[in-house]
C-alpha cells in the first residue's frame, strides 16, 4: 500500500513538471543576463522601487533580508522550487553558494544559461529534483528561500521531512506565499489567475498546513502582508506601461500601507485575509 502511493504520488509530481514544461516554452520565459542591481530593482517593493522597479510586495524584500541579503557572504542556500532561477541568480551575486531545483527541467534549462550568461554560473548548482527526495547531505544548507511553491508541495508527503534533514541545525526556511483560504473575495481573483495553471497543481493555503508542515522543525513563524494594500495590483498594467507609479499612485500606495500596519496592529484577526505571508521555518 505505501509502495502503491509512492507510485501515485511520482505520477502526480511528473504530470505536474511536465505542465509546467508547458508553461514555461509558452508563457514568454527566456533567458536573461542579471546583474545584482538589476535583480534588486525587480524585486523591490512597489511603494519604494526606482524608475524602472516591478511591482511587487514587501513580503519578498522581507523574506529576502531574513537569509542576510544583500550580503550572504559564505553562506550555503537552498533555492527550493527554483523556477528559472532569478533568486539562485541573486543569491549567487550576493555573494552565497547556491543549490537549487526545480520539476521543470524547462525552467532549469533557462536557469542555466541564464546563470552563464551572468557570470556566475560557477557558483550554483541547479537539478532537476522531486521536492520529495533530495540528493544533498543531511544538516549541509545555512537557509532555504522558496517563492510561490508551498501551496504545491504541501500535499507531497516527505517534503517537510527532507527539507528539515538537509538543514543545518538552527537553519531557517523562508517562503513566500500567496493569500490564505480565508479571504472569500479573493476567491473569484486566484480562480481567474490560477485557472490557466490549474493542471501544474496548488490549492489555497489555511493555517493548519503551516502547522502539519512545521511539525518537522522546531519552530513555525508566519508574519502577514498587504490587507488593503492587496488594491496595488490592480496598478500593475499603469507600472509596466510607465515604468514607474505615478505620484498620485504612490502616494495612495503609501496611505493603504500604513493603514494596514493600524487596522493588522489593533485587530490581529485580520491578518488572515492579506494578500500574502512570509512562513519561516526554523530547525
Amino acid at each position: 500500500m505505501r509502495e502503491r502511493k509512492r507510485d501515485n504520488m511520482a505520477e502526480i509530481v511528473s504530470h505536474r513538471a511536465i505542465n509546467y514544461d508547458q508553461h514555461y516554452r509558452t508563457a514568454g520565459w527566456r533567458v536573461e543576463q542579471w546583474t545584482k542591481e538589476k535583480i534588486g530593482s525587480f524585486l523591490a517593493h512597489a511603494l519604494y522601487a526606482k524608475e524602472g522597479g516591478k511591482l511587487n510586495g514587501n513580503e519578498i524584500q522581507y523574506a529576502l533580508s531574513i537569509l542576510g541579503v544583500p550580503d550572504c557572504r559564505g553562506l550555503k542556500i537552498l533555492d527550493y522550487c527554483c523556477g528559472t532561477g532569478i533568486t539562485a541568480i541573486y543569491f549567487a551575486l550576493c555573494g552565497a553558494e547556491v543549490w537549487a531545483f526545480d520539476a521543470s527541467s524547462e525552467a532549469i534549462t533557462i536557469a542555466v544559461k541564464s546563470a552563464q550568461v551572468s557570470g556566475i554560473a560557477d557558483r550554483i548548482h541547479f537539478d532537476v529534483l522531486d521536492a520529495q527526495f533530495l540528493p544533498y547531505e543531511s544538516d549541509f544548507f545555512d537557509a532555504a528561500f522558496c517563492q510561490s511553491a508551498l501551496h504545491i508541495v504541501i500535499d507531497y508527503p516527505n517534503c517537510p521531512h527532507e527539507l528539515s534533514r538537509v538543514l543545518a541545525p538552527g537553519s531557517k526556511a523562508v517562503f513566500c506565499e500567496e493569500p490564505l483560504g480565508y479571504n472569500l473575495f479573493l476567491c473569484p481573483v486566484r480562480w481567474l489567475r490560477r485557472r490557466k495553471y490549474v493542471k501544474c497543481g496548488g490549492r489555497p493555503l489555511r493555517y493548519p498546513d503551516f502547522e502539519n508542515f512545521g511539525a518537522s522543525f522546531s519552530q513555525t513563524e508566519i508574519q502577514h502582508f498587504n490587507l488593503l494594500a492587496q488594491g496595488k495590483t490592480a496598478f500593475t498594467s499603469q507600472l509596466c506601461r510607465h515604468g514607474s507609479l505615478r505620484p498620485w499612485t504612490r502616494n495612495f500606495l503609501l496611505i493603504l500601507e500604513k493603514m494596514d500596519n493600524r487596522m493588522l496592529s489593533a485587530m490581529p484577526i485580520l491578518k488572515k485575509y492579506c494578500g500574502s505571508v512570509v512562513v519561516i521555518f526554523t530547525k
